[in-house]
Protein backbone atom coordinates (compact mmCIF):
# COMPACT_ATOMS: atom_id res chain seq x y z
CA UNK A 1 0.00 0.00 0.00
CA UNK A 2 2.83 2.49 0.69
CA UNK A 3 4.40 1.59 -2.57
CA UNK A 4 1.34 2.19 -4.43
CA UNK A 5 0.69 5.50 -2.66
CA UNK A 6 3.99 6.61 -3.21
CA UNK A 7 3.50 5.90 -6.62
CA UNK A 8 0.27 7.63 -7.01
CA UNK A 9 2.14 11.05 -5.42
CA UNK A 10 4.67 10.57 -8.16
CA UNK A 11 2.56 10.11 -10.91
CA UNK A 12 0.57 13.22 -9.65
CA UNK A 13 3.28 15.33 -9.66
CA UNK A 14 4.46 14.11 -13.04
CA UNK A 15 0.69 14.48 -14.42
CA UNK A 16 1.04 18.59 -12.53
CA UNK A 17 4.17 18.88 -14.65
CA UNK A 18 2.41 17.74 -18.05
CA UNK A 19 0.57 20.75 -17.67
CA UNK A 20 3.88 22.91 -18.36
CA UNK A 21 4.97 20.67 -20.88
CA UNK A 22 5.00 16.78 -22.16
CA UNK A 23 7.94 15.90 -21.15
CA UNK A 24 9.83 16.26 -17.83
CA UNK A 25 13.50 17.36 -17.50
CA UNK A 26 15.43 17.24 -14.81
CA UNK A 27 19.13 17.16 -13.94
CA UNK A 28 19.76 15.13 -17.02
CA UNK A 29 16.58 12.66 -16.35
CA UNK A 30 14.16 11.90 -18.88
CA UNK A 31 10.85 10.92 -18.26
CA UNK A 32 7.90 10.48 -20.98
CA UNK A 33 4.57 8.99 -21.10
CA UNK A 34 3.39 5.85 -22.85
CA UNK A 35 2.00 6.38 -25.86
CA UNK A 36 -1.64 8.31 -25.49
CA UNK A 37 -4.44 5.54 -25.49
CA UNK A 38 -6.31 7.86 -28.61
CA UNK A 39 -4.95 10.77 -30.04
CA UNK A 40 -5.55 13.87 -28.09
CA UNK A 41 -5.87 11.74 -24.95
CA UNK A 42 -2.97 13.45 -23.03
CA UNK A 43 -4.08 17.12 -24.57
CA UNK A 44 -7.66 16.18 -22.53
CA UNK A 45 -6.19 14.81 -19.63
CA UNK A 46 -4.11 18.64 -19.39
CA UNK A 47 -6.95 20.88 -19.82
CA UNK A 48 -8.98 18.56 -16.94
CA UNK A 49 -6.16 18.83 -14.68
CA UNK A 50 -6.51 22.75 -14.77
CA UNK A 51 -10.09 22.45 -13.30
CA UNK A 52 -9.06 21.14 -10.32
CA UNK A 53 -7.15 22.06 -6.85
CA UNK A 54 -4.38 19.70 -7.02
CA UNK A 55 -5.39 19.16 -3.58
CA UNK A 56 -8.49 17.91 -4.19
CA UNK A 57 -7.74 16.26 -7.48
CA UNK A 58 -5.34 14.02 -4.92
CA UNK A 59 -8.37 14.14 -2.53
CA UNK A 60 -10.89 12.39 -5.28
CA UNK A 61 -8.25 9.86 -6.53
CA UNK A 62 -5.74 8.54 -3.57
CA UNK A 63 -8.44 9.36 -0.50
CA UNK A 64 -11.62 8.61 -1.95
CA UNK A 65 -11.25 5.83 -4.87
CA UNK A 66 -8.26 4.15 -4.20
CA UNK A 67 -8.57 4.19 0.03
CA UNK A 68 -12.19 4.41 0.05
CA UNK A 69 -12.29 7.48 2.55
CA UNK A 70 -14.77 10.55 2.41
CA UNK A 71 -14.36 13.51 0.40
CA UNK A 72 -15.08 17.09 1.98
CA UNK A 73 -18.17 18.87 0.35
CA UNK A 74 -15.57 21.81 -0.84
CA UNK A 75 -14.02 19.12 -3.20
CA UNK A 76 -17.24 17.91 -3.87
CA UNK A 77 -18.55 21.33 -5.23
CA UNK A 78 -14.99 21.07 -7.77
CA UNK A 79 -15.39 17.58 -8.12
CA UNK A 80 -18.71 18.22 -9.49
CA UNK A 81 -19.14 21.79 -10.60
CA UNK A 82 -15.76 22.85 -11.48
CA UNK A 83 -13.98 19.22 -12.56
CA UNK A 84 -17.31 17.75 -14.32
CA UNK A 85 -18.01 13.73 -14.96
CA UNK A 86 -16.10 13.21 -18.06
CA UNK A 87 -13.05 14.84 -16.75
CA UNK A 88 -13.55 12.59 -13.71
CA UNK A 89 -13.66 9.56 -16.02
CA UNK A 90 -10.62 10.46 -18.15
CA UNK A 91 -8.39 11.00 -15.17
CA UNK A 92 -9.39 7.54 -14.04
CA UNK A 93 -8.24 5.79 -16.74
CA UNK A 94 -5.14 7.70 -17.17
CA UNK A 95 -4.34 6.66 -13.36
CA UNK A 96 -5.13 2.88 -14.17
CA UNK A 97 -2.87 3.38 -17.74
CA UNK A 98 0.04 3.80 -15.28
CA UNK A 99 1.34 0.55 -14.91
CA UNK A 100 3.69 1.57 -12.28
CA UNK A 101 0.82 2.22 -10.03
CA UNK A 102 -0.27 -1.03 -9.91
CA UNK A 103 -3.95 0.05 -9.45
CA UNK A 104 -6.50 -2.30 -9.59
CA UNK A 105 -9.07 -1.37 -12.70
CA UNK A 106 -11.81 -3.37 -11.63
CA UNK A 107 -11.36 -1.07 -8.23
CA UNK A 108 -11.38 1.91 -9.67
CA UNK A 109 -13.98 1.19 -12.13
CA UNK A 110 -16.51 0.17 -9.29
CA UNK A 111 -15.16 3.21 -6.56
CA UNK A 112 -14.76 5.94 -9.46
CA UNK A 113 -19.08 6.10 -10.18
CA UNK A 114 -19.51 5.50 -6.44
CA UNK A 115 -17.40 8.83 -5.54
CA UNK A 116 -19.10 10.90 -8.22
CA UNK A 117 -22.61 9.96 -6.97
CA UNK A 118 -22.33 10.53 -3.33
CA UNK A 119 -20.44 13.82 -4.05
CA UNK A 120 -23.13 14.86 -6.78
CA UNK A 121 -25.57 14.38 -3.73
CA UNK A 122 -23.51 16.36 -1.51
CA UNK A 123 -23.83 19.13 -3.70
CA UNK A 124 -27.38 18.97 -4.74
CA UNK A 125 -26.17 19.31 -8.26
CA UNK A 126 -28.69 20.39 -10.78
CA UNK A 127 -26.77 19.42 -13.89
Amino acid sequence: MANRNNNLSITVALLSSMIAASMVVAAGFKFTFPPEPEPGFYKAIEQCTKKISAACGEMVVKKAVLEDQDISKPCCVELVHELGRSCHEDLLWFYISQPNLGVSATHVFTKGPQVWNSCFLKTEAKI
